[in-house]
């Protein structure tokens, strides 16, 4: 049997100095990862638009990100870290990106302010940074519009350029507000949200249900599934079948001699068909299949 091909194309635009479009996507049967590579300069900020597929950003010393639908924003500033995008395989993964050196940054802040989280970043008064936000409905319009070139030669390039600024200046004005979720959470509560998510790990295969675990770090039901979002972005169940799912195929990829149905139960499933559709929903083969292919690597 032939094997399915992974198709990735990625376009580059210098927009002016300082200021670069990347767009472009995906797709394959199966999750792939995009990691990015040579030197880039620390303080490097990218400020995305996902469009289409699905996925978690990793980027060490960050809470990782994922997006379930489209119209998502990340902000994710390069340090000398690991970075990756993982993208699901069950859908064409699309996405636009602006990639603004710190020159470019210094001189937009010396005319308006950056917003705080930026400026922090790029004064080193904080850490790197990766974030996740829902994008207004006209940023949504512009970023699609930026993947579909209507001109050619340089008046392509003014037009890329015009869409470019209006994106930037968006995307800027959502860094520079505070969602009203966040400002819900003390830093005692997001220390309650961490703990639960390390007691989730500890047990994925048989964990507390939504009420227990909430109990046992002391908050709500609700104020638990805000926090989960707001950090790891994704509800408690959702983060939940995540680890599963890595946790399965972790133990494929390193060739555990065991049936489908201890797998299953290994990570929570009492069934093997309900194990098998959610393998084959995250990972767009199912683990039998996944497992042979391993083994012809």
């Amino acid at each position: 049997m032939e094997k399915a091909s992974l198709s990735v194309r990625m376009d580059h635009a210098v927009i002016r100095e300082g200021l670069s479009l990347f767009s472009g996507g995906g797709m394959s049967p199966h999750g792939f990862s995009i990691s990015p590579s040579g030197d880039l300069p620390s303080n490097n900020l990218v400020l995305g638009c996902m469009l289409g597929g699905s996925g978690v950003i990793h980027a060490e010393g960050n809470a990782s990100h994922g997006w379930r639908v489209p119209g998502q924003m990340y902000a994710v500033s390069f340090s000398e870290r690991k970075l990756s995008y993982d993208i699901d395989g069950r859908a064409e993964y699309r996405s636009v990106a602006l990639m603004l050196t710190p020159d470019a940054l210094e001189a937009i802040g010396s005319q308006d302010g950056l917003p705080r989280s930026v400026d922090a970043v790029l004064n080193r008064r904080a850490d790197p940074m990766l974030l996740m936000r829902a994008m207004a409905p006209g940023a949504i319009r512009i970023a699609q519009e930026m993947m579909m070139p209507i001109y050619q030669g340089s008046m392509q390039h003014l037009y890329q350029e015009g869409l470019a600024l209006q994106l930037l200046a968006m995307q800027m004005d959502m860094l520079a507000e505070t969602p009203p979720e966040a400002s819900e959470l003390s830093p005692r509560d997001l220390m309650r949200v961490r703990e639960a998510r390390e007691r989730l790990l500890a047990n994925v295969k048989a964990p507390d249900d939504l009420g227990g675990l909430a109990r046992a770090v002391g908050l709500s039901p609700r104020k638990l599934n805000q926090g989960f979002r707001i950090v790891f972005g994704a509800t408690v169940f959702d983060y939940l079948l995540e680890a599963r799912m890595q946790a399965a195929r972790r133990m494929l990829d390193e060739g555990h001699e065991m049936s489908l149905k201890q797998l299953a139960w290994s990570v929570g499933y009492g069934q093997v068909s309900n194990f098998s559709t959610a393998f084959r929903r995250r990972f767009g083969v199912p683990p039998g299949h996944y497992r042979r292919e391993r083994a012809e690597d």
